[in-house]
């Protein structure tokens, strides 16, 4: 059963620069905290979680976003190619994997390091369109009192999964791009 939550297991890759806290939480937390204080200072006249709203406009940037992460998690996962076998470069990043049905700290290889990153996008860009459809249908249903007091914590754990996707797209398409063939 844990299996099913094991792509997010890419937020507990470690490595001592803290790039990966930088990149997953900090950079995230303070740019939604940024976009929130830009939305409060715009008042109710920013269309949030209404018809053509920016969870709307969200929603069909994500909905795409799940084939792309797939179509590269299957290129990183069968792309032949040593050099992405081989552990990264010293201080490697480390990450735990299950292996015999136990948890195992690893020095990261770029193809292990690639793979859980996409295989955690996938999850994300999955959950993410299912809450905000969710949140679509049910946000005329929650009237004004509900809705109120959800409106700038719901938007904020919105926010906080769009900017941390797309921080960690960002990582991503950088070692697509240039660091995977890139000699150590």
């Amino acid at each position: 059963m844990l299996d099913l939550v094991r792509p997010f297991s890419f937020l507990t890759i470690r490595h001592p620069s803290r790039l990966p806290l930088w990149i997953n939480w900090l950079l995230p937390a303070l740019a939604t905290l940024v976009v929130l204080v830009v939305l409060a200072r715009l008042g109710s006249s920013v269309n949030v979680f209404g018809s053509q709203g920016l969870l709307d406009r969200l929603l069909g940037f994500t909905q795409t976003l799940a084939g792309f992460y797939i179509a590269a998690l299957a290129a990183v996962s069968s792309f032949n190619s040593p050099h992405l076998d081989r552990t990264m470069p010293n201080p490697a990043p480390t990450m735990y994997i299950k292996y015999n049905g136990v948890m195992q700290k690893v020095a990261a290889t770029r193809r292990r390091f690639l793979t859980s990153m996409f295989a955690y996008l996938t999850a994300l860009s999955f959950l993410f369109t299912l809450a905000a459809i969710a949140t679509l249908v049910l946000a005329p249903a929650l009237g004004k009192s509900m809705a109120s007091s959800l409106h700038w914590p719901g938007l904020g754990m919105f926010l906080f999964a769009i900017i941390q996707m797309t921080c960690v797209t960002f990582w991503g398409l950088f070692y697509l791009g240039e660091r995977m063939l890139t000699p150590d």
